[in-house]
């Protein structure tokens, strides 16, 4: 050891750990809170997130806000179209020809709700 007993490299030791302890517990209780206000603001279950959700589907969590939010929407092929979706879950399969496998926001907002065409 290089200056100090194994006794205090122990105590530093502990100390350290406790302090970390101390440190992450609080994140856990800001992280609570986190998610009660997020339960607040709106049902979202743990089967149906937010984001791209499978099948076509696209849900837009805005947290009360009533944002819209442009996508970039991928076909099969590759193809990329534009797609405007309020908040809630929208179907993006019937307006888009071929099977839908991927969406996501390209950091457009405020346009007007529905199909904007090919990319």
């Amino acid at each position: 050891m290089i200056g100090i007993s194994r006794t205090t490299a122990v105590r530093y030791g502990l100390a350290g750990a406790v302090a970390a302890l101390a440190v992450a517990g609080s994140g856990v209780t800001a992280n609570a809170a986190t998610a009660k206000e997020t339960a607040a603001r709106g049902p979202v279950t743990v089967s149906e997130g937010c984001g791209y959700l499978g099948w076509g589907k696209y849900r837009h969590c805005d947290g009360g806000t009533g944002s819209t939010v442009m996508l970039d929407v991928e076909d099969f092929f590759g193809n990329i179209f534009h797609y405007c979706v309020g908040p809630g879950t929208t179907d993006l399969q019937p307006v888009i020809r071929w099977r839908v496998v991927g969406a996501w926001w390209n950091g457009g907002t405020r346009c007007i709700p529905g199909y904007y065409g090919p990319a």
